[in-house]
């Protein structure tokens, strides 16, 4: 693909490097050498479409699953699919499913410890599999966030001649979950792990959304933020952490508090149109509860 190309498709150099897995200045190099970059994700699909006028779904994400710990907010999720089958139509990851500490670009910290690939990848798929118990006859779906991407990332850079071998591709080892880089609820609602990132990112995203409900992972934020321009009202949403924030997987916070906030969000439309989000929250106690009720 041609510079021309990636931009028609991805809207700039930038947000097709990290389609790509590629460092920003990489592609522009290659670009800038006249190279015709090939697309090594081609079989992902950038946008899943939902097409929900009525119903609901249930949004995680950032679970980055551990070996050997499940924790308070997996369990309510999959409490809280199991109890609302009935109402809910779809089943979504928004990115981070996996850590994968040990073929991250970012150095180790003293001795922290990290797992295994093999080890995060059996945690991933146990994890997800007891979501698939709970959630049977519901489409399953996940966005793909920048943990994720590591998977393919590291086989891509390190062993580029087994492109296309099964395996070598995170979606592969989950075959029953769609994967993309966003879904389209409908007309008016998108979800994906990352647009704007820092303390503001659920209102920033809201208000270039260009009028969409703009639902994104990534931040560890449970939160809804609203935003009415000329037109109608918008919500930029937060879809919190599957994950414990004092996993070892969060080392890197060296001691340093963080704003985050254990639990998950659920949606509902009614006639096309997105009703106030609802979520599910860990309290500090450890206890679970939606609607009043304890969870997990």
């Amino acid at each position: 693909m041609t510079r021309d190309d990636l931009i028609q498709q991805y809207g700039s150099v930038r947000a097709a490097a990290r389609a790509m897995g590629l460092a920003e200045t990489t592609l522009r190099e290659r670009l800038g050498r006249g190279e015709s970059v090939q697309v090594t994700l081609s079989e992902r699909k950038t946008v899943n479409n939902l097409a929900i006028r009525n119903g609901s779904v249930v949004i995680g994400s950032d679970a980055h699953y551990s070996p050997g710990l499940v924790t308070t907010a997996h369990k309510a999720f999959c409490n809280v699919i199991a109890e609302y089958a009935g109402d809910l139509k779809a089943v979504i990851l928004n990115g981070d499913i996996l850590d994968g500490g040990r073929i991250s670009r970012h150095g180790r910290i003293g001795w922290q410890k990290t797992h295994s690939v093999k080890d995060e990848l059996e945690a991933v798929q146990e994890r997800m599999g007891e979501i698939e118990k709970a959630a049977k006859g519901m489409k399953l779906l996940r966005t793909t966030g920048n943990h994720c991407v590591r998977f393919d990332t590291k086989l891509a850079a390190m062993a580029p001649e087994y492109e296309g071998i099964p395996g070598f591709a995170l979606a592969d080892h989950l075959p029953a979950w769609k994967d993309s880089y966003r879904i389209d609820v409908n007309a008016d609602t998108v979800i994906i792990h990352a647009v704007a990132n820092g303390m503001h990112a659920a209102y920033n995203n809201v208000v270039k959304g260009s009028g969409f409900h703009v639902v994104t992972g990534h931040t560890h934020r449970l939160q809804a933020v609203q935003f009415r321009g000329f037109g109608k009202l918008r919500y930029g949403i937060e879809t919190g952490m599957l994950a414990d924030p004092e996993q070892d997987e969060f080392h890197y916070l060296t001691g340093r508090n963080a704003n985050w906030q254990s639990g998950f969000a659920v949606l509902t439309w009614r006639d096309g149109e997105l009703l106030y989000p609802e979520f599910c929250a860990v309290r500090d106690d450890g206890k679970a509860y939606f609607r009043g009720q304890r969870v997990a």
